[in-house]
């Protein structure tokens, strides 16, 4: 078999082909209302949070039960959640931590009181 003939010119490159680094603003088409999300309200929403926790229980994902958990924490008042969950203050601020290992028994207090209050 013979050699395969390339061309010994070299082609024309572009030496911005990258996309931009910094902040890219989002375009709207001209008279396009733009509003502010704030994910705040369904992070109070214990029946979205129910849900996204059984969710993740389904796909075995862990951190993201925890993840969902803080996040919903961080955003009610604590004081009422651990009543409503019959858990302590102490093990309810132990689940918030870093490194915690919660017990079932606890998580399941704490999914309890999500769904009853959903």
């Amino acid at each position: 078999m013979g050699k395969i003939q390339t061309s010994k010119k070299r082609g024309k490159s572009s030496k911005n082909t990258s996309k931009p680094k910094g902040v890219v603003k989002p375009r709207l088409k001209a008279g396009s209302p733009a509003y502010d999300y704030s994910a705040a309200s369904e992070l109070t929403n214990r029946k979205f949070i129910s849900e996204a926790i059984a969710d993740a229980l389904i796909d075995g994902d862990a951190d993201a039960i925890r993840e969902i958990l803080l996040s919903h924490l961080k955003q009610v008042h604590k004081d009422h959640f651990y009543k409503d969950a019959g858990i302590s203050r102490r093990t309810l601020f132990k689940l918030m931590e870093p490194n915690a290992n919660p017990t079932l028994e606890s998580l399941a207090k704490v999914c309890k009181a999500l769904a009853e209050a959903a």
